[in-house]
């Protein structure tokens, strides 16, 4: 008999191949040694499986690893416990804040995942939330966060204090319909996902409208329901256009600059991206939702690498949304239906 283990790498998916070739010389007389033989194979195979699943939960793309370094949450509306948790991102302190979105509050967490605090509750009153699903913190520590079925922003101290809002329901200039992600520049613009209007608006950190770009269609700079908003520190704006499975970036005044993606589930493909985030070196983080993994690209929507799975293991994903990346380079995922944050790192491309 000819045993022949082959292994492959796919999109990050490892294949085992068997090949087996019998020997009537050796093995047809023989049911006993038949047996043993086949055996020895399922052990061999077991054993791969396992140093393949045991050697660390990681991932590679173009020179650089992404690995997995901690997690906490699980389902729940006690302290530190999530119920679909839609989005993530880090201050300058390194305080991560999630959006407990199913749970309708904010929850704020040390870079380690030690609970500090928690605000909001159901409601449409000031302070309060129904289904908040995106949330971004400014240099100064503001809290936004995208208020989506009370169709409004909220603005907060980094200690859950509340400070203002703005927005209605409509389709009119300020007006809302289902925003679903927040992102505020370095020269106190705060631009908003309004999904369901199928365009992006931009407002002063005062929550005073000064313009929006997009209309419902799949050309360039038109929108089928944007998810995800990052903004550079150039003041590009990154925006994840979920229905037409692609990211589109523009300037701080809306002009189309470039795209990418497909729906597929290659690299480089989407399947409805939802978060964005941007690092340090002006790489972008994409949260691709149905796809179960978060991508990574340059600025210009080169591919760079990817990393995870359909599943619960450490590494493995739900439909990830949000994504944020701190000072240091670790990558902090909202992952949804897993109810938990998990925390990644990377190791640079030499």
């Amino acid at each position: 008999m000819k045993i022949t283990l082959k292994k492959a790498v796919s999109r990050g998916k490892y294949l085992m191949n068997l090949s087996i070739k019998p020997s009537l010389k050796n093995f047809a007389a023989s049911k006993d040694n038949r047996v043993a033989a086949y055996v020895l194979i399922v052990l061999l195979g077991l054993a791969l499986l396992f140093s393949l699943f045991f050697s660390g939960v990681a991932a590679v793309g173009m020179g650089e690893a992404y690995t997995f370094k901690d997690k906490w949450g699980d389902y729940g509306t006690g302290i530190g416990q999530f119920n679909n948790p839609y989005d993530v991102d880090i201050d300058n302190s390194g305080n991560v804040y999630v959006a407990d979105t199913y749970n309708h509050r904010i929850q704020k967490f040390s870079s380690a995942g030690v609970f500090l605090l928690t605000w909001g509750n159901y409601g449409t009153g000031v302070g309060q939330f129904n289904y908040s699903m995106g949330i971004d913190v400014d240099a100064s520590g503001n809290v936004y966060v995208a208020d989506t079925c009370n169709y409004r922003i909220q603005k907060f101290t980094s200690n859950g204090e509340y400070l203002k809002q703005w927005g209605s329901f409509g389709s009119g200039e300020g007006q809302l319909y289902y925003p679903y992600d927040v992102a505020a520049d370095n020269a106190g613009y705060v631009y908003v996902a309004d999904s369901a209007n199928h365009r992006i608006q931009k407002f002063t950190s005062e929550g005073v409208f000064v313009s929006s770009w997009g209309v419902y269609g799949s050309d360039a700079g038109q929108f089928k329901y944007p998810h995800g908003i990052a903004v550079d520190d150039e003041g590009n704006i990154y925006v994840s256009d979920y229905n037409n499975c692609r990211i589109q970036k523009f300037n701080g005044d809306g002009e189309y600059l470039t795209q990418w993606g497909s729906y597929g589930d290659g690299n480089g493909q989407l399947k409805n991206p939802k978060g964005v985030a941007v690092d340090s070196s002006g790489d972008i983080y994409i949260g691709d939702y149905y796809n179960h993994r978060v991508q990574k690209f340059s600025n210009e929507g080169v591919f760079i690498g990817t990393w995870g799975s359909i599943g619960s293991d450490d590494g493995q994903f739900r439909t990830p949304k949000g994504v944020a990346v701190d000072e240091d380079g670790n990558i902090y995922v909202a992952d949804t239906k897993n109810n938990r944050v998990q925390k990644f790192q990377v190791e640079p491309r030499a």
